[in-house]
């Protein structure tokens, strides 16, 4: 009914749902005392929590494209979870930045994994 950054509480889960996909989010406001400060926010996370058919079958590009699969450690056989190196090929969050809300180009399009995960310019896009 209300701005969410106004929300009294400080835990929120929101779930959107449309055709295509569902996401679910989970916020958390860090300061629900402060008026003066209340977008005021520690935690906002965010997943896709279901995808159609038609959506499924296209190509993903960025953070979601290049983690929509398992990737596994070569030398460990392990799956990595967490080491950002070795699941994103873009370094930083500024490489996947796009110039407005419809950009589909960010700079990470134009790298590839090496074997021990660092990020490598390259001249071909795979998203695995």
């Amino acid at each position: 009914k209300d701005d969410l950054f106004k929300q009294r509480g400080l835990w929120s889960t929101i779930y959107i749902e449309t055709p295509l996909a569902a996401f679910h989010i989970e916020y958390r406001q860090s300061n629900p005392d402060r008026v003066d400060r209340v977008c005021d926010f520690q935690s906002l996370d965010a997943w896709v929590s279901k995808v159609s058919d038609e959506l499924e079958s296209q190509e993903w590009n960025g953070i979601l494209g290049e983690t929509r699969k398992v990737i596994y450690d070569p030398v460990s056989g392990q799956q990595i979870k967490t080491d950002r190196s070795q699941l994103l090929r873009g370094k930083n969050d500024v490489d996947y930045e796009v110039d407005g809300p419809f950009g589909l180009t960010h700079a990470a399009l134009g790298y590839n994994m090496t074997w021990d995960g660092l990020p490598i310019a390259s001249e071909s896009v795979v998203i695995a």
